[in-house]
């Protein structure tokens, strides 16, 4: 039997997780593909000025594809998508609060998270009918 070295946590989708146990096998994988993943990113960048234009390169390209920044999005209330420095997700957000004083905030598993978006953009209206509509 394979030596059990921690756990994967899933969300169910109503607030409440499970837990599978992770194999010394898997937990070898996942950290020789992380480390993998860092040599690449060495190879492929190997200065911190090459990492830079790498990251305004990205930026650009996300705004050629209809990304905003941050500051323009919507502040009544409503939901919109946004893109955090780190994350590779894309992430409903909402803004409460007179701007430049009020927070963004994501809403994930019956909580609310506070976001620091660098970029945003509206919800498409397929997204927004499901919203409406679910």
């Amino acid at each position: 039997m394979s030596e059990i070295v921690g756990h994967k946590t899933f969300s169910i989708g109503d607030g409440t997780f499970r837990h599978e146990p992770i194999t010394r096998e898997e937990a070898d994988a996942i950290w020789n593909a992380a480390k993998q993943q860092e040599q690449k990113r060495a190879e492929d960048m190997p200065t911190e000025q090459d990492a830079i234009r790498q990251m305004r390169d990205a930026h650009q390209r996300l705004k050629e594809l209809g990304w905003r920044d941050a500051i323009y999005c919507p502040k009544d209330g409503s939901v919109f998508e946004v893109l955090e420095a780190g994350s590779s997700g894309i992430h409903d957000c909402f803004y409460t609060g007179k701007w430049p004083d009020g927070t963004w905030w994501i809403p994930a598993e019956g909580d609310l998270w506070p976001s620091r978006p660098i970029l945003f953009r509206p919800k498409s209206s397929v997204q927004r009918e499901e919203q409406n509509n679910g």
